[in-house]
């Protein structure tokens, strides 16, 4: 995964026989907290992207390739950070994928605000022929990413520079990069995926990348330069992107390729949160660590005090994206709490409750739902194995 900045410099209004310009605006659904997407990849994928203007992108037809997973999760001290960023992270994805040869791990840090997002940094690892890798990157970004809403016709210009370092075989090679790259919302109509059918934005993006090492043992100085398209939709912000070769011989890759890197959305929750789920009150409910692996403890505010009920009238109910209930402690005394499930919850002190998910149980994004006398909230769990 790979951070950008972008900023839009001109904003175009154009109508086209009728048919008013498609616009891609800010889904706040896309950076809640527990907010899961899952991309498929294919290597030298054969695309025709088509030409400008109208058209129909339909990504159903890839079923194979390689799955990455990205979990919107809430700060915590503990995540690894390089700390260099010019503004502090509000937006945290943590993200792991494997291929046949690979396994990579990490988080990527964002700031989000209504108008804007911008890429701040990387930090992971990669294992990959025996050997593990330590990467870590972070961006001085002086161009925001991508500006809301975006307009059919709109071109703007990325520039951002940064550096980071990759830790392997006891050696610590420290590298600064420069990058720019060169937009232009040129296609509209439709995007197929997995997930939907959705109407969307493609934008042509020329990106130029010169990065450098002066590292005494693995030293590199080196300018790659790159056409990809990239789909744009309300629903799934950046649905799709298909890359071309990088030329490294400075001059100017080809544009009208039909072979490269193809990326694209299979699964995305916030969808089914946002159709199906209300989410009322959520700040009665506290969950850490959250993503957890083995249990979470589940903290109501303010019992009593906040819902003017007793104790005693709280519930806990935990259920899987489908409304399964997976767990449940009925309305009953706050120690003892008796437990009707396969999985276990336990109660520790006042208004607290930790959950214990059985083995059976997959990973994934669960909804924990407490009712306090009348009063109701939902909150989402992300549990990773």
């Amino acid at each position: 995964m790979k951070t950008k900045a972008l900023a839009i410099i001109s904003t175009v209004v154009i109508t086209i026989t009728g048919l008013s310009q498609t616009s891609v605006l800010y889904n706040s659904d896309l950076y809640e907290v527990g907010t899961v997407f899952t991309n498929r990849t294919i290597e030298d994928a054969l695309f025709d992207p088509g030409s400008a203007g109208l058209g129909s992108w339909n990504f159903s037809a890839y079923t194979d390739g390689d799955t990455s997973s990205f979990i919107s999760i809430a700060y915590d001290p503990t995540i690894p950070h390089i700390g260099d960023c010019d503004v502090p992270p509000n937006y945290i994805l943590y993200y792991s994928g494997s291929t046949d040869t690979s396994e990579t791990e990490g988080w990527g840090f964002f700031n989000v605000e209504p108008a804007f997002v911008d890429g701040l940094g990387l930090y992971g690892t990669l294992e990959t022929g025996g050997s593990t890798y330590r990467l870590g990157s972070f961006n001085n970004t002086y161009t925001h990413a991508y500006s809301f809403p975006i307009n059919y016709g709109n071109s703007w210009v990325e520039a951002s520079s940064g550096g980071g370092f990759i830790y392997a075989f006891g050696f610590t090679i420290n590298f600064s990069v420069q990058e720019t790259s060169w937009y232009n919302a040129d296609g509209y109509g439709s995007i197929t995926l997995p997930t939907g059918t959705y109407n969307a934005l493609r934008v042509k993006k020329r990106n130029w990348r010169h990065s450098w090492s002066s590292h005494w043992m693995f030293g590199f100085d080196k300018v790659e330069r790159r056409v990809s398209y990239i789909w744009f939709s309300t629903e799934l912000g950046n649905s799709a992107t298909f890359a071309g070769p990088i030329d490294s011989t400075g001059g100017q890759p080809d544009s009208t390729f039909t072979s490269g890197n193809l990326t694209f959305q299979i699964q995305n929750n916030s969808l089914e949160v946002s159709d199906n789920i209300s989410l009322p009150r959520s700040e009665i409910i506290s969950a850490y660590p959250n993503p957890f692996n083995s249990a979470v403890t589940i903290a109501i505010a303010g019992v009593g005090a906040y819902c003017n009920t007793p104790l005693q009238s709280a519930e806990i109910e935990i259920f899987d994206l489908n409304g399964r209930r997976v767990a449940h402690t009925p309305f009953g005394s706050a120690q003892g709490t008796e437990i009707r499930s396969s999985s276990e919850i336990e109660t520790t002190a006042e208004g607290q409750f930790i959950w214990h998910p059985d083995e059976s149980l997959p990973s994934g994004v669960y909804l924990v739902r407490a009712q306090v006398g009348k009063n109701t909230a939902v909150r989402r769990l992300v549990y990773l194995k």
